[in-house]
């Protein structure tokens, strides 16, 4: 069934296939009827152009020379043309090699004369087509030498004509023979052409089959029986995309989940706060009230910067291709940034290089994004006037604080999203190291923790690369 698509037509897969197959089938069919039938047709005029030169042997043979003159025994001879050529009519004519009559039907026209290449049998007769009292007929002549007879000219000329009615029936009887069989044999093929493209297509039904009866929310990939080879790259292909589509959904609704449930309890703060502003009519009151909403928007916008930042890091496959990345140069440019930032607070914040050059294979946004993370994190957690150092050396890169530090009992989850190993007192999402975590995965690299680091304080967060 054909189906109009944007002013086309688009068929089937079977029916393109049976058409790429059936159609050429046809006419290699009938390129092959046509040779077969012109071989048939050559070899039947053959058989009967020997026949038509044994009677003109036969007519020669019954040639004679009595008293000077030639003679044919017409009865022997018309007795063997007559036997051997039913079914059609025969004529004869013997004439001199300069065209004088001797016997026979004077009007049967002679066979004009040819190169050497086109006589066949023997080089002494030719064969022509030509019309006789208005009917086609087949002429053969045939030179005969009359050695013994005492002759001035003893070439002699004998042509016969034969009509061709039975070289005709023959013809069509060939010809109906030629198509049937062809007919039965392409019938034959298209018939199995049909079955093979049927089973061809099979397993593609059946994974389109399962493909429909999958539920909405199942991507995992498909495996149909006997997968022929040449579907087995469009099938994994169909089942990568449906991988990639179902981890973006994924991501995406966790995205939502995430946003829905840490978003929540800031927004409901800040209504309260507001209300209460609102209330009081106090103007110390409303002035605290008025700083606490402002440290709550604040809060609320950090989670979500740090939630869309998340959600940037897990489609980042889908988004940026790995190049090679100068740590030592991105070090450097993200500690600038963060100058001015560690002044206001009165932190000291320092780069150490510890390699000549340092380069990996990975993508410069993302790692620029955990080494953010990884100093915002220090600054958060760490008091003011803090001492921050971040140090690349020949395959690593990490940032050490002199900070509290972190318990033992936290430091197996402090990478886990929404976990926060700080009091309650300090503010927080819980999302920074987990950010770190998932960007230093999708670089095939590993980041580690160490707390204490020095007299009981300090962290130190390292990202290595194999």
């Amino acid at each position: 069934m054909l189906r109009r698509i944007r002013g086309g037509f688009a068929s089937s897969l079977r029916q393109r296939l049976l058409g790429w197959l059936l159609l050429p089938l046809l006419g290699l069919m009938a390129i092959n009827a046509y040779v077969s039938y012109g071989n048939a047709v050559h070899g039947a005029n053959d058989a009967y152009d020997r026949s038509l030169y044994l009677a003109a042997r036969t007519l020669a043979e019954e040639l004679e020379i009595k008293d000077g003159h030639l003679q044919l025994n017409v009865l022997r001879a018309a007795g063997y043309l007559f036997e051997n050529h039913t079914g059609s009519r025969l004529f004869y004519k013997v004439t001199t090699s300069q065209g004088q009559w001797l016997a026979g039907d004077a009007n049967l026209p002679d066979v004009p004369a040819r190169a050497a290449s086109s006589v066949k049998f023997f080089a002494l007769v030719q064969f022509d087509d030509g019309l006789y009292a208005g009917q086609p007929v087949r002429l053969a002549q045939l030179v005969h030498v009359m050695e013994d007879g005492g002759l001035a000219d003893p070439l002699i000329r004998i042509t016969v004509a034969e009509t061709m009615e039975v070289r005709q029936q023959l013809i069509q009887h060939i010809l109906l023979d030629t198509l049937s069989s062809q007919g039965v044999l392409l019938l034959a093929a298209a018939l199995l052409v049909v079955w093979g493209v049927q089973r061809g297509i099979r397993p593609l039904e059946s994974f389109r089959q399962r493909l429909a009866d999958k539920a909405e929310d199942d991507f995992s990939p498909i495996q149909p029986p006997d997968l022929p080879r040449e579907l087995r790259p469009l099938i994994e292909t169909l089942n990568s995309y449906l991988a990639r589509l179902g981890r973006l959904i994924e991501i995406r609704k966790r995205f939502l989940d995430n946003a829905a449930h840490q978003l929540r309890t800031p927004l409901t703060v800040l209504k309260t706060q507001l209300t209460l502003a609102q209330r009081n009519a106090e103007p110390d009151q409303m002035q605290t009230l008025l700083k606490a909403a402002g440290q709550t928007t604040e809060d609320a916008v950090r989670l979500t910067e740090q939630l869309l930042a998340m959600t940037r890091v897990e489609h980042a496959r889908e988004m940026h291709s790995p190049e090679a990345v100068d740590l030592i140069d991105l070090a450097r440019q993200v500690t600038q940034t963060h100058l001015w930032r560690a002044h206001q607070r009165g932190d000291d914040l320092g780069l150490e290089v510890l390699s000549e050059s340092v380069q990996v294979q990975g993508v410069a946004l993302l790692l620029q994004e955990a080494l953010v993370n990884l100093i915002d994190n220090a600054m958060h957690h760490c008091p003011a006037g803090a001492h921050i150092t971040v140090r690349v050396g020949s395959t690593w890169l990490e940032v050490q604080d002199d900070g509290p530090g972190i318990a033992a009992a936290h430091q197996a989850h402090v990478f886990e999203r929404f976990y926060r190993a700080a009091p309650a007192s300090v503010p927080g999402s819980g999302l920074g190291l987990a950010i770190v975590k998932e960007i230093v995965r999708q670089h095939g690299a590993r980041v580690d923790v160490q707390s204490p680091v020095q007299n009981d304080r300090g962290t130190l967060i390292r990202i290595t690369w194999p």
